[in-house]
């Protein structure tokens, strides 16, 4: 193991979704690179095996153990590999400094300021006790990440410093747009996400506008099948896929006719960027995560019928990708800025 790239990333609450992701690709960047020190969740141990020069530690926890006791497995850790150069946590409250330099990612805004969403008193009461965790741990950090200039204006905005841009990479988006020959797109829209606050029946009405032009048309859901609202589940012409590996997922988009995201808040473009690159037509919400995506971009605001809140349509074809990056390069600035500090 390179002892330049002597790091301690810690995924061990993130198995699906942007932080899978990200913990994919960047296990793939260092086991190009000599290998690293990876912290993962159950559900992604079959990573040891597709890149064998990284050393996963393989984190089971209860959910009880995670709201009282979520440090213990890393100071076994740390007895096994020493202090890291880098500690980077996804997501994680940074207890203490762990690191010569402790970098604290955000993978949830809703663990920082308030935002408008339609999230049930629970799921707000849980953010809220992780947040204040989180926002504690801020003090112990050298770097607080997030992937959004508008995360990072809710981060200052809440009274912290030493900020960082880290954005998701675009591989797949980067290559859609290198491509001379477009998939054939099926006759589907295609919806990806089902938490409370990507609003499944603003989805529907987005839909059900698309569907008055065109009878045939049908709407894909992927995510979570219990979080999706009956209304969808008693219709003919939507299909609920579940969750679907990430490959999966991106065969789709690219053979959709249409994307739609009625998301009120996110920390990232993550969606966006998958779904306006890969399929031929998007209907996102218009939120500060997409604008910075989409600036430069040609596109129309347009209004939904039964919605008041003003949604971006965007054509494939008349993008240019011009605020998409790497993860090439993604890695890179992250190691960059860590060696940067003292």
């Amino acid at each position: 193991m390179d002892v330049e790239h002597r790091f301690l990333l810690n995924f061990a609450a993130s198995y699906s979704g942007g932080g899978y992701k990200r913990l994919y690709e960047y296990s793939r960047w260092f086991n190009q690179h000599g290998g690293t020190y990876f912290a993962i969740h159950p559900r992604c141990a079959h990573l040891a095996e597709e890149f064998p020069l990284n050393r996963f530690f393989v984190v089971s926890q209860s959910r009880l153990r995670r709201l009282f006791d979520d440090r213990r497995y890393l100071d076994k850790i740390l007895e096994r590999i020493g202090q890291p150069h880098l500690y980077f946590a996804y997501g994680i409250p940074m207890y203490r400094p762990v690191g010569r330099v402790n970098w604290a990612h955000l993978n949830n805004i809703f663990t920082v300021g308030r935002h408008v969403a339609p999230i049930p008193r629970l799921e707000r009461l849980k953010y809220w006790y992780l947040g204040r965790r989180i926002r504690r741990g801020f003090a112990n950090t050298n770097v607080i990440s997030a992937e959004s200039r508008f995360s990072l204006r809710v981060i200052a905005a809440a009274g912290f410093g030493n900020l960082f841009l880290s954005i998701n990479g675009a591989d797949d988006e980067i290559a859609s747009l290198r491509q001379s020959n477009n998939i054939p797109a099926e006759n589907i829209a295609t919806a990806v996400g089902t938490h409370n606050h990507k609003a499944l029946r603003e989805t529907l009405l987005v839909f059900n506008m698309l569907k008055r032009e065109n009878e045939q048309l049908k709407l894909v859901v992927i995510g979570d099948a219990r979080q999706v609202p009956d209304v969808m589940h008693h219709r003919s012409d939507v299909e609920i896929r579940g969750m679907l590996p990430r490959p999966a997922t991106i065969e789709c988009l690219r053979r959709s006719r249409y994307y739609i995201s009625t998301t009120y808040v996110e920390n990232s473009c993550n969606g966006a960027s998958e779904g306006a690159f890969l399929a031929q037509t998007s209907f996102i919400s218009d939120i500060p995560p997409h604008a910075e995506l989409l600036e430069g971009e040609r596109f129309d605001r347009v209004g939904i019928p039964g919605l008041s809140r003003p949604f971006l349509r965007l054509d494939r074809s008349q993008l240019r990708g011009a605020n998409l990056e790497s993860w090439d390069t993604i890695v890179k600035a992250m190691i960059a800025r860590a060696h940067s500090l003292p």
